[in-house]
């Protein structure tokens, strides 16, 4: 079986990259690298890297469809999508490889495979509190969904499910792919026996006695306009409705008055809402 990992670039930190491509070249994997960035990483990297770049930024999105069509036109079985600040170790890359032959051995109709996330912030595992994994006797956990850091995909599963959606940009990219493989009758899988440390989130914030994730301002752009495209949709879980049409307004309250950046995250927020009701897509533009 042949193996790739795709690791989407913006602005990347130099050692975690090159730290994280050592190792996967080290355990096998072909490495595919799209950058986001206005400038160019392709010095850092050997030629042995396959390199992609998109100054404009054409979203995470548009960048895994890069990598993922490249790792099936070169005859790859499977692909894995990694942020660039997800935390690699050779048991991870060793292990998974095994797992997910395993996994679909047992699971023909697997759509995507990942570990188990460990948060960077507090070390703890991150688990959903509602609609939980369910587990089965070989140590998989059967998910409504997976994040795409650590994600692997059977390449071949694409022709039915198709590729990212490029008009989400960022946002819930991940989710509703996964929501629509699960809509054509395929399986999501985490597994207990790999973990992958993985930051979600530039940094965390205490307010009222909960703890919220922080992002950058421009973020919640996304979030409230994908949110309000995705609630739209059938196939995308109840439960995911209605806790994020109630976590909408504490959102607003915590990144509008309790955060720095306030006025500008109100701004981002207002034009998320608005482009969202209107159904309007891709990337941010300043004088939309």
């Amino acid at each position: 079986m042949k193996f790739s990992a795709i690791i989407i670039l913006f602005y990347p930190e130099r050692p975690i990259l090159l730290n994280n491509i050592r190792l996967l070249e080290n355990n096998g994997w072909q490495v595919v690298v799209v950058d986001n960035s206005p400038q160019s990483h392709k010095s850092w990297l050997s030629s042995s890297v396959e390199f992609r770049h998109c100054p404009e930024n054409a979203g995470i999105a548009h960048a895994q469809n890069i990598g993922l069509l490249l790792a099936r036109q070169q005859g790859r079985d499977y692909a894995m999508l990694l942020d660039q600040d997800s935390h690699l170790t050779e048991h991870l890359l060793q292990t998974a490889k095994q797992r997910v032959i395993e996994a679909q051995s047992r699971y023909p109709d697997l759509a995507a495979y990942g570990p188990t996330i460990v948060s960077e912030f507090d070390g703890q595992v991150v688990r959903a509190k509602v609609q939980r994994a369910v587990p089965d006797e070989h140590g998989f956990l059967h998910s409504r969904q997976i994040i795409a850091s650590g994600k692997i995909i059977p390449l071949a599963v694409l022709s039915d499910v198709g590729l990212m959606e490029d008009a989400l940009f960022i946002d819930g990219v991940d989710h509703e792919w996964c929501w629509r493989a699960s809509r054509k009758g395929f399986r999501i899988i985490s597994d207990t026996q790999v973990l992958l440390r993985h930051k979600q989130g530039e940094s965390r914030k205490r307010v009222l006695g909960m703890t919220f994730k922080v992002g950058s301002p421009v973020r919640l752009y996304y979030q409230y306009r994908n949110i309000l495209i995705l609630l739209r949709r059938s196939y995308v879980p109840l439960y995911w409705k209605v806790r994020n049409c109630v976590a909408l307004p504490v959102r607003w309250v915590i990144n509008g008055w309790c955060l720095e950046q306030s006025k500008e995250r109100r701004r981002y927020m207002r034009q998320g809402l608005t482009d969202g009701l209107r159904k309007r897509a891709g990337r941010y533009r300043a004088d939309q």
